[in-house]
């Protein structure tokens, strides 16, 4: 059993017995067990009683531990994820047109926003925050920098949350608009800000633009970065994973430290802030199976093993307090193996080798035809990677909030939620009859899309 500080034991309690997440448990224990507007009263989706939750289940019929892609393809997508990963490294100037982004807030504006389930969003705070911004010392402090921890990259210089509509199923907590995503210790970014109160930077990377908290990130100097970028990668391939001084997540990319050994641990370099707030490395062993260079083997039996370790985890908007949503665990399940994946679901949609326009029959067939664990299916708003058939259904991976339900005035503002990474069917819910049409997840399928991307001419 493992044994918790009392710093770490009143961290949890603290989590526990906070408002937000008494509201998100509430919320899925009343979907649970509520009749929805359409008076159904059964499970909120039978596949999740039906069907194994576990991908090992699903990976031998994909091919067990036979690699899904050649060495040549692995090791250039490997390379194609290093070069884009270190991108912000190589900045001289901020992204044109950035400028006009922190002017217009990331488009968002005070006035249809609400603070928590009740209040609108001052418009005073509002302007306290955009002048926080610091719009006029803009590009002024600009350089290279990495993450020190897990740090969320927020719309505004603020840890307050922007809901748009609290009082549907579909928004409110988790759904807070000014959470962008969440970055791992060691990602690479370039500032392009600092706020007037200094406790925020404006970051760019690759994944995504926004504001950092001023205490997860460190100025790197050119000696750092050309070392740094020197070495392999390795990927952690546990959440929770201690690093250090600091913990990572599956996904994170850390270089490999040389010389020296301790059995079958593996050594590598975590960032750390030195005295002059700038970034040094730290080195660190972790056990056996906690991280792996990379390009791991792009096996299903590797990805069902890395997968497991996100099944069951709640569902949270732009990864906000630690969870995940629909392309976090896309983009983070093929890190560790070479793979890049941009943020958003249909940015990930372009990403790949794409097939798109097919209905009825033709996708249908299209689907059953798609290399199983490595095929990534998309709809408007969402993406699951697709495990191939298993007694005769085709089935996904996914992290999916809840499916559309009809409401009490017959409209589809209704949600069964669901609230985790599960294993369903491509129609998950369909045997309710309170089920928005279109209803099944199949008939919403836009893409389909097989990893790893391709060189293109």
């Amino acid at each position: 059993m493992n044994r918790k500080t009392p710093s770490s034991l009143a961290r949890a309690l603290a989590l526990l017995s906070s408002p937000r997440f008494l509201a998100l448990s509430l919320s899925l224990l009343l979907c649970a067990c509520a009749k929805s507007g359409g008076g159904y009263s059964g499970p909120v989706c039978l596949d999740l009683e039906t069907l194994p939750q576990d991908l090992n289940v699903y990976a031998g019929a994909a091919g067990g531990f036979r690699p899904l892609v050649g060495p040549d393809a692995q090791a250039a997508a490997a390379a194609r994820q290093k070069e884009i990963f270190y991108r912000p490294w190589r900045q001289t100037r901020p992204t044109p047109g950035l400028r006009a982004q922190l002017r217009g807030n990331f488009n968002l504006r005070p006035e249809p926003g609400y603070i928590d389930e009740h209040r609108r969003f001052p418009a005073k705070l509002w302007q306290e925050l955009a002048e926080n911004g610091n719009e006029p010392a803009f590009g002024q402090n600009a350089g290279p920098a990495i993450t020190l921890r897990n740090t969320d990259m927020r719309a505004m210089p603020s840890a307050r949350p922007y809901y748009l509509r609290p009082d549907l199923p579909g928004e409110g907590y988790p759904f807070d608009y000014f959470q962008h995503t969440s970055l791992p210790p060691g990602t690479p970014v370039y500032i392009s800000n600092v706020s007037k109160d200094g406790a925020w930077a404006l970051a760019e990377c690759p994944v995504a633009t926004g504001w950092l908290p001023a205490r997860d990130v460190a100025r790197v100097d050119e000696e750092f970065a050309r070392e740094w970028q020197s070495l392999p990668l390795a990927a952690v391939l546990l959440d929770k994973t201690r690093i250090g001084e600091i913990e990572g997540g599956i996904g994170a990319l850390l270089p490999i430290a040389g010389g020296g050994s301790r059995g079958a641990e593996i050594s590598l370099y975590y960032p750390k802030a030195s005295g002059g707030g700038k970034a040094e490395k730290a080195r660190c062993f972790l056990p056996a199976g906690a991280a792996a260079p990379v390009p791991l083997s792009l096996d299903a039996e590797n990805i069902a093993r890395t997968g497991n370790g996100m099944m069951g985890q709640a569902y949270t908007w732009g990864s906000l307090d630690g969870g995940r949503d629909c392309s976090a665990l896309t983009r983070d399940l093929f890190a560790p193996f070479g793979v890049y994946l941009p943020r958003n679901s249909a940015a990930q949609a372009g990403h790949g080798q794409s097939v798109a326009g097919l209905s009825g029959e033709r996708k249908k067939e299209a689907i059953r035809a798609a290399p199983p664990f490595r095929t990534l299916l998309w709809l408007k708003g969402h993406i699951a990677l697709y495990l191939g058939e298993y007694q005769g259904r085709g089935l996904i991976f996914h992290n999916i909030w809840g499916l559309r339900t009809k409401d009490a005035s017959g409209g589809c503002e209704g949600r069964a939620i669901i609230g985790r990474a599960v294993v369903t069917s491509l129609e998950p819910g369909l045997e309710r009859p309170d089920l928005c049409p279109p209803g099944a997840l199949l008939e919403r399928i836009e893409k389909i899309v097989v990893l790893p991307e391709q060189e293109r001419d």
